[in-house]
């Protein structure tokens, strides 16, 4: 079953801020990695935006979610200690929480992975030191679709002053000499009409708290096509770009009227800047923000993470390595990639999110679960040094491994299988935390040569099966190493395009004793095995060493991207 993501919310009315974790809960739903409910406190006004989802919890039963997400001031309604028991992911949505006068300065001390809607918000955090866990920044998103399309403008100006009101009626008043057409809102309405009344006009004015997190209205407008003035906040120096993208005068009636004369005066200005701020707004749409949400949850345990890697690139040693870690389980290519051929994306994914959930259960009810193994547990190697008719004999002997190192559900699962999900990585990174190992090019060439494997002869069945193109390319590749660099190139795109930062390299995990791994789950920086690298294991037993060497020095390969070639030539030095 998917992760459960619970949130918390208490309506009261509507907000920034509560639509913006209506943003959030619609991201996790998006993924069908979790499943996102929602609870509504007793005392929440009956028409919150949730009222008709399936999605609302009757009851409040946090301790059964995977993980808790929270606002706030929601801390006031958890039970003592909730976040020793589940993951919490804490959205921080203003500058005041770094203000040690303020009342939510003090949650701050309560364990949890923090979301600041805006750099600004994040660096007040890390400033103020007193954070419990870690800090994340990710700015707010818009729904550009959601900002109506008006036909024209049929007002001059457009007042936001919900959060500022006695400004914003003096700035009308000195306005209204002007006899042009002004909307001065400072009451609540319907989200619907605002938007429609702010898109109407020419020029908008926002008026933020000095020590907003991040001022939705002022990037609404741009969207809207509104040459806009908006005051300083601490949250809107990353879009409100004084000059380019509006204008930003001090918190005063006469100065932001004088920015407005400016605009009515100025003609190419009001156009210039009603150009610029629609671009800016539409650098920050939904779609960024849901893939880094998604991202930061895929890092909060339990995690279900997708290993990948070249073949003999040291995967199988690293599975065998992480599963020496603490509530750490990692399987050895345990599914059968003909039974997901043909799959479109959602009847994959989904699949893929079924077999995670049955190996959990599998490994919380009888410690055993699915894997290629050797004597129960996934091996350092799946071949061993002995040959035979050229090829070296395998040492795997089962499909289960014991699990005995999981002591609660919240343990990370990873599962690594190399062609399959190197060709499905661009569907993999959109909803899980995906990984991959590389190795020396010249070494991996010479290691598929005697592997027995399906690579010895340039062809990778499971990668082809879910990608015609590659399968087209190999078919009319007619040498053997052709094919290999062709394999080479795609295994190694792949992870330069879809992995950034998340390539490990078999000499870092030799290197520093499987520490390297820490990338992949940060407990593995406690490791210190003593290993000895086997890049030049085949150098001298493999006659075409050296020319397949210098066909690779030749080749304009991805697997540069991971290696220079000075290191494939120091393997060729004595």
């Amino acid at each position: 079953m998917p992760k459960t993501i619970l949130f918390y919310r208490d309506y009261r009315a509507f907000s920034g801020g509560h639509l913006k974790v209506s943003d959030y809960f619609s991201h996790v739903r998006s993924s069908a990695v979790y499943r996102a409910m929602i609870y509504m406190s007793p005392q929440s006004h009956a028409d919150h935006p949730w009222q008709d989802d399936s999605g609302i919890a009757p009851d409040f039963e946090p301790e059964k979610a995977d993980i808790l997400v929270l606002g706030g001031t929601d801390w006031k309604d958890m039970p003592d200690g909730i976040e020793d028991k589940v993951p919490v992911l804490n959205i921080i949505q203003h500058l005041r929480h770094a203000d040690p006068a303020d009342e939510r300065h003090a949650f701050l001390k309560r364990k949890a992975h923090r979301i600041c809607v805006s750099q600004e918000v994040a660096d007040a955090l890390m400033a103020d030191g007193g954070c419990n866990g870690p800090i994340h920044a990710v700015a707010n998103g818009i729904d550009v679709a959601a900002i109506p399309d008006v036909p024209a403008k049929t007002v001059e100006v457009f007042i936001a002053g919900l959060k500022a009101k006695e400004l914003a009626k003096a700035v009308a008043a000195r306005l209204s000499g002007l006899k042009i057409a002004i909307d001065c809102l400072t009451a609540p309405v319907p989200r619907a009409e605002f938007l429609r009344r702010m898109a109407a006009a020419r020029i908008a004015v926002t008026l933020p708290h000095a020590t907003e997190g991040f001022y939705l209205p002022a990037l609404e407008a741009m969207a809207a096509g509104c040459a806009v003035v908006c005051t300083d906040a601490g949250g809107n120096r990353g879009f409100c770009i004084a000059g380019e993208t509006c204008l930003c005068p001090e918190a005063k009636p006469e100065a932001i009227t004088s920015a407005v004369r400016s605009l009515l005066d100025d003609d190419e200005l009001c156009q210039r800047l009603s150009e610029n701020g629609k671009a800016m707004a539409q650098s920050y749409g939904l779609a960024a923000e849901r893939k880094a949400v998604l991202s930061i949850l895929n890092g909060i345990s339990p995690r279900n993470i997708i290993l990948t890697g070249l073949p003999r690139s040291g995967s199988t040693l690293t599975c065998n390595l992480l599963n020496s870690i603490q509530n750490v389980v990692a399987l050895h290519e345990p599914i059968t990639p003909q039974e997901l051929a043909g799959t479109g994306t959602d009847d994959f994914i989904r699949r893929i999110v079924a077999f995670f959930d049955r190996q959990r259960h599998r490994i919380l009810t009888e410690g055993r679960a699915t894997s290629k193994a050797a004597e129960g547990k996934v091996p350092q190697n799946p071949l061993g040094d002995e040959r035979q008719d050229g090829k070296r004999k395998p040492v795997l002997n089962s499909r289960e491994i014991i699990v005995g190192n999981v002591d609660n559900r919240a343990f990370d699962l990873c599962i690594k299988q190399p062609a399959m999900f190197t060709a499905r990585l661009p569907e993999l990174v959109e909803v899980f935390d995906c990984y991959a190992t590389v190795r020396n090019p010249l070494s991996v060439l010479l290691s598929w040569r005697d592997s027995g494997m399906a690579v010895a002869e340039g062809r990778a069945p499971a990668a082809e099966a879910a990608d015609a193109g590659l399968a087209a390319k190999l078919d009319v590749a007619l040498d053997v190493l052709d094919r290999q660099l062709i394999l080479l190139d795609y295994f190694c795109a792949r992870y330069r395009d879809y992995l950034p930062g998340r390539t490990i390299r078999y000499e870092d995990v030799v290197a520093s004793g499987g520490a390297a791994l820490s990338t992949v789950v940060p407990a593995a920086a406690k490791l210190g095995e003593a290993f000895s690298s086997r890049n030049k294991l085949n150098l001298e037993r493999d006659p075409d060493a050296r020319r397949i060497a210098q066909t690779l020095l030749a080749s304009d390969n991805a697997c540069w991207a991971f290696y220079q070639k000075s290191d494939v030539e120091a393997l060729l030095e004595p």
